[in-house]
């Protein structure tokens, strides 16, 4: 990722952090309507999920700039997601379901080179977790 796409990432994630309860909500709804039998992934603790999930986002987006912290970390996801019985291809329906949310929660300020940077920052986290 440049850098000027990495920084559009991060002041846009910045920008989500007063609502990312909603966020995450939103989220989880979108991945559910689309792929209702990833919710067998979940447990049925979809709140826990959900402060989880905004958790690391919050630091997977903090280390996009440190690619060589941030691949053990997703490695170690990977490992974590295994158990949960996450298989590689369940990683594009939830990196849709990301930009989906993005897209409604950002409205306007959602362009096509965010869309782009965004899509670059998940492209790497799931090769990644693969």
């Amino acid at each position: 990722m440049s850098p000027e796409h990495i920084a559009l990432v991060k002041s846009s994630f910045k920008r989500l952090q007063p609502r990312m309860n909603e966020f995450v909500n939103m989220f989880y709804v979108r991945l559910f309507d689309t792929r209702p039998e990833l919710c067998l992934l979940f447990g049925g603790n979809i709140d826990q999920q959900s402060r989880v999930l905004a958790a690391m986002l919050d630091k997977i987006v903090k280390m996009l700039d440190a690619p060589d912290a941030l691949v053990p970390l997703l490695r170690d996801l990977k490992s974590r997601h295994a158990a949960f019985k996450v298989k590689p291809e369940h990683y594009a329906p939830f990196g849709e379901a990301l930009l989906w949310t993005l897209e409604m929660m950002l409205a306007r300020e959602f362009t096509a080179e965010l869309r782009q940077a965004w899509r670059e920052a998940y492209d790497f986290l799931a090769t990644n977790m693969r």
